[in-house]
């Protein structure tokens, strides 16, 4: 059994790194992270690149994500693709051209949601809904309000009557936090209450397996700025990686990172397979083991590559901070990882029927 990528796999996955190599060296991520603002002309080059492809698998979006990750492309790429598509695709709509989102969180501090209401022939969207990603970039927003039969999701345009976007205090700039208040808004009816509650879960397994992919990219950039600094920091006429409290430390991040790589391709290569190719609790714990492994992995290499680092990666101008903003953010972005941990143990220790025993 073959578990290799592909030679067009990694074609694709060096051809992104490529591109994001040369649009964001470090010093423009943290030029764009302090501004608190994305790449205003990112989007075209990875319209033009195949990344917003609706036939791309999710193995190779998960590729893409890597690299987005390792780059810290800062771009609505990933609450476009990850999270926006597959609800569009749900309801058979053509995918627009431009950046999209999907709101469907509470507002954290009021708790408030938002309902919607028909009028004639019309919807009306009122209420709220946060921590929505890239939506001042957005052209159109995937917002999930409740009819009162149950839960619908609805595309509203930015320029909508009522809608107003406001930030939100988010510890990673690059990936800001919106709060959006709707005030009787005019919206378009895209999933019924019938699917819309399915068609809302897939999308966030999908955004959230290749978040996982994302947590990838982010713990290898971590691993090599330790891995750099341990071949070039000399103490005492060495290298500081020839000394094993450093050069242990990096193996241990090295064999999580491996972990969580296989464990994240995995799960996108069950969630593309979807029901008809593999059973959906297989699916479940696969996208659950991803999560957990891929969070833990970008926040151990963060944390690994500030203790290596020491003084220098605790300053504002080494750009470390700016990848251990984002590991923290992918840690807690969504369902909390204590929820996969009890799904994992849920399978764990389901108890398994006995074989049967040979008769006497």
């Amino acid at each position: 059994m073959d578990f290799a990528l592909t030679d067009d796999q990694r074609d694709l996955a060096e051809a992104a790194a490529r591109l994001l190599a040369d649009r964001y060296p470090t010093d423009r991520v943290a030029a764009l992270a302090e501004a608190g603002d994305a790449d205003p002309d990112g989007w075209p080059h990875l319209r033009r690149q195949g990344w917003c492809d609706p036939e791309l698998p999710v193995v190779e979006k998960g590729l893409l994500a890597q690299e987005a990750g390792y780059a810290l492309a800062a771009t609505a790429w990933w609450s476009t693709v990850g999270l926006a598509h597959p609800a569009l695709a749900a309801a058979g709509r053509e995918l627009p051209p431009g950046p999209l989102t999907l709101a469907w969180h509470n507002d954290p501090d009021t708790g408030d949601g938002c309902r919607a209401e028909r009028h004639h022939d019309t919807w009306r969207l009122t209420g709220r809904r946060g921590l929505v990603t890239d939506a001042p970039a957005a052209t159109a927003l995937v917002v999930a309000a409740d009819t009162g039969t149950g839960l619908a999701l609805f595309l509203v345009s930015p320029a909508a009557d009522g809608l107003t976007v406001a930030p939100q205090p988010a510890l990673d700039r690059l990936r800001g936090a919106a709060l959006l208040r709707l005030a009787d808004t005019p919206a378009e009816l895209l999933i019924g209450p019938e699917h819309a509650e399915r068609v809302l879960a897939d999308a966030r397994r999908h955004g959230g397996t290749l978040l996982a992919c994302e947590a990838v990219g982010v713990a290898r950039r971590a691993l090599d700025l330790a891995r750099r600094h341990a071949l070039d920091r000399v103490q005492f006429g060495r290298p500081i990686g020839a000394y094993q409290a450093v050069a242990h430390r990096l193996a241990d991040g090295y064999v999580a990172l491996e972990l969580a790589t296989s464990l994240a391709l995995r799960a996108c290569w069950l969630v593309g397979a979807g029901p008809d190719d593999a059973a959906p609790d297989e699916i479940t714990q696969a996208y659950a083991e991803a999560v957990v492994a891929a969070r833990r992995a970008a926040v151990r290499a963060c944390e690994d590559a500030l203790q290596v680092t020491g003084g220098l990666g605790a300053t504002w101008e080494y750009p470390l901070h700016w990848w251990y903003r984002r590991a923290l953010w992918l840690d807690s972005f969504d369902t909390p990882t204590d929820h996969h941990l009890a799904t994992l143990a849920g399978h764990l220790l389901q108890p398994r029927a006995q074989p049967a025993r040979p008769a006497a």
